[in-house]
């Protein structure tokens, strides 16, 4: 056997066996493989030499060891792209790589072990066959979408026609990273490798691609029905796909993600040419894409998460053999329960109450159905893992407790005094409060450093955010051991200081109280609610009012007013619905009725609320803008008084994090703090004092951002403000 190295900073390694190429996308110690301009320069220079051998049989292309395929491009080089051609050029430097592996004239197979994501597909499309290792580890899809860019290294040309226009679409347009039996179903994959036990994955992988390569295993591909063949392969068929798929984006998301409408265009107006025509199309396509501000933002929020989800290495071993006791079988008590499940993490459940401990588990079991990802032996495994329990000294072993019962602080204060008595005295107490302070909480418990707040959002299982809160009493251990958790749960942390409200109810609670002001004015429920989907929110303040619980958020709203006053106080709607006993959602009417036939607005409202005012003719402008100017108000607020982040982390971009994935603001706008600066503090100053002009001092803006505004500088750069 021959070996040569490419590059040997990030090594690209070709070696020959009998009359087969292999070319290893790194060393066997790389945990992730990226397509840097190192790595694909060696990669060149690897496909090159397999072209200039004549007694090669075939190439394989595989990951570095079992873990690692490719994840894909190196997404730090979008941040550096400032103009369309430098897009452009990066696009076709990666396609003219990946067409040599297509040009090869012998077979060419991407052995798929591990993450196989975006670049690293685009490169598996370029080779003749494609085998993944049927694992938990292979993940396979092309999320470039979910930046703000389209596939540029030829995904949006081979995909569809590999698997025709609408199928390649769907996987395109979702942003899609599926397992590997998923990928196969789809046509993504032409064969699964199953492993087994004691064969290396990579291993097996080699003699599958050895067989293929040498034609004593042959692949059946699919064929494509008529009804595909012409949807993809005639213009009135591209044409009519696409025109579906661009109303459907249209009415999923305003138009707000240009990219999506960008890649339609791009795939459907590719079939129709030739392959370096399309190619060239796609390239022009990612250049327009990587510049728009659309991009810089999801790319911001996507570096955010990730530095979320690594706070998961803080905590060290610290997670191994952790079991996790929840108090409370309510709804958020049987949410928090079933994440934990989800990640095979043992869960003590206590609740007193016979009917609801079984109403909890029904709860769990429905949310353990409803995981894609699970298999069904994995989902009994979950829930062998659970332990229903009526007394508190079921907590006994348990290294960590999740307190879940409702928003009574008196109540917290005896219950995480009771835990402390019956757990061991290192034990981390949790308390999954929304507004009460932890402070206060913690004060009861012995040892109070291993107190803190870890607030879950409704529903558990769908909500990606934890605000871990840190009480003054809280110890760094506490901290990294609950912000570990969170990430290993799939969510993430971010880490606030113990204020009124925290931070996402603090930032989220002048938008709310906004909204309740223009009702009082007499604009309609309905354009309220619409205009802020236009800017981008998920739905409107009315609506999330009824979706969070109109007690909960008169609960809420009396704790945030009562701690900063007036610029937090307005009209109490949703605590005079309340007394009515008009809960939301969960009652079946609130600004809404709720029923099986379709949700319609209350027009009892003005009646209930005593609302007389009637101005209609406000524009949707106005209203976004009078809604999400408080919440950038607020959101500098925060930042100027290190409410958010622990030392050492960043304040600004727990807040962008927090405002997207807590509060549902915009992604495509990149969080508060984000937003604030593509408008400008001189311009937001501007702003704040025509609307401060009419509606008070609920509007004069932040005095970090008139500092900023003096001073000329971003809200990213700190100001020294007078206490």
């Amino acid at each position: 056997m021959t070996e040569e190295s490419f590059n040997m900073e990030k090594a690209v390694r070709l070696s020959v066996e009998s009359d087969i190429a292999f070319l290893s996308l790194g060393g066997p110690e790389e945990k992730t493989v990226i397509l840097d301009a190192e790595r694909m320069a060696g990669l060149k220079e690897a496909v090159l030499a397999v072209q200039r051998r004549s007694d090669l049989k075939g190439l394989v292309i595989c990951g570095p060891n079992e873990n690692c395929f490719c994840a894909g491009a190196d997404i730090n080089v979008i941040r550096s792209v400032e103009s369309v051609p430098q897009g452009e050029a990066l696009a076709r430097e990666g396609q003219t790589v990946f067409q040599l592996i297509d040009d090869l004239p012998i077979p060419t197979v991407a052995a798929i072990c591990g993450p196989c994501i975006g670049g690293g597909f685009e490169m598996a499309l370029a080779c003749d066959y494609r085998i993944a290792a049927n694992t938990s580890r292979t993940k396979i899809g092309l999320p470039e979408t979910k930046l703000g860019i389209i596939p540029g290294f030829g995904g949006c040309q081979r995909l569809p026609r590999l698997l025709g226009l609408g199928n390649a679409l769907d996987i395109i347009l979702k942003g899609s990273v599926l397992p590997a039996a998923v990928a196969m179903k789809k046509g993504m994959v032409d064969l699964l490798v199953p492993v087994e036990d004691d064969i290396d994955s990579v291993v097996l992988l080699r003699q599958t691609a050895i067989q293929l390569i040498q034609g004593k295993r042959e692949l059946r591909k699919p064929q494509s029905s008529l009804r595909d063949t012409l949807l993809s392969k005639t213009s009135l068929g591209r044409m009519l796909v696409a025109r579906q798929a661009r109303q459907q984006i249209l009415g999923r998301t305003n138009g707000f993600y240009p990219a999506l409408l960008a890649a339609i265009d791009v795939c459907a107006r590719g079939l129709g040419m030739s392959l370096s025509d399309g190619l060239a199309l796609e390239a022009r396509m990612l250049g327009e894409m990587i510049v728009t501000r659309e991009c810089k933002s999801l790319v911001h929020v996507y570096f955010l998460t990730e530095a979320a989800s690594k706070l998961g290495k803080i905590a060290g071993d610290s997670l191994a053999g952790l079991r996790v006791g929840v108090v409370g079988g309510g709804v958020m008590g049987a949410g928090i329960a079933a994440v934990h499940l989800m990640q095979g993490i043992p869960v003590v459940l206590v609740d007193i109450n016979s009917d609801v401990r079984m109403r909890a588990q029904k709860h769990i079991e429905t949310s353990l159905s409803r995981q894609r990802g699970m298999g069904d032996a994995a989902k009994s495994d979950a829930l062998k893992k659970l332990q229903l329990a009526a007394d508190l000294s079921a907590l006994a072993d348990c290294g960590l407790v999740i307190e879940a019962i409702p928003e009574n602080i008196e109540l917290k204060k005896k219950v995480l005094g009771d835990i402390a008595a019956v757990v061991a005295s290192d034990a981390i107490i949790c308390s999954n409060t929304s507004s009460l302070s932890v402070t206060e909480i913690a004060s009861v418990v012995p040892r109070s450093e291993r107190v803190i707040g870890m607030h879950f959002f409704n529903p558990a299982e769908k909500m990606p955010l934890v605000e871990i809160i840190c009480a003054s009493q809280t110890g760094e251990r506490a901290i990294a051991l609950t912000a570990g958790l969170s990430a290993r749960l799939g969510k993430y942390p971010i880490v606030v200081e113990d204020v009124p409200g925290f931070l996402v109810n603090r930032v989220l609670s002048p938008y709310l109280m906004e909204a309740a002001h223009l009702l009082g004015e007499g604009v309609p429920v309905e354009l309220i609610d619409k205009a802020a989907t236009s800017f981008g929110m998920p739905m409107g303040p009315l609506r999330l009012l009824d979706e969070i619980g109109l007690d909960v958020a008169a609960k809420v709203a009396s704790v945030v007013a009562g701690a900063y006053g007036e610029r937090m106080e307005g009209p109490r709607f949703a605590e005079s619905l309340a007394s009515k006993g008009i809960l939301g959602r969960k009652s079946g009417k609130g600004f809404y009725v709720y029923s099986q036939t379709g949700d319609k607005v209350n027009h009892e409202l003005a009646m209930l609320l005593g609302i007389t005012a009637s101005r209609r003719n406000v524009s949707s402008a106005e209203v976004s803008e009078r809604l999400v100017l408080p919440m950038l108000n607020e959101a500098v607020r925060v930042l100027d008084e290190g409410v958010a982040g622990a030392p050492g982390r960043d304040a600004a971009g727990q807040i962008d994090l927090g405002s997207v994935m807590g509060t549902g603001f915009a992604p495509f706008r990149g969080g508060l703090i984000q937003y604030a600066e593509t408008i400008g503090a001189k311009q937001l100053v501007e702003k704040f004092m025509h609307y401060e002009s009419q509606y008070g001092m609920r509007y004069a803006p932040a005095p970090g951002i008139v500092a900023r505004a003096s001073l000329g500088i971003s809200f990213y750069e700190s100001v020294k403000l007078d206490s």
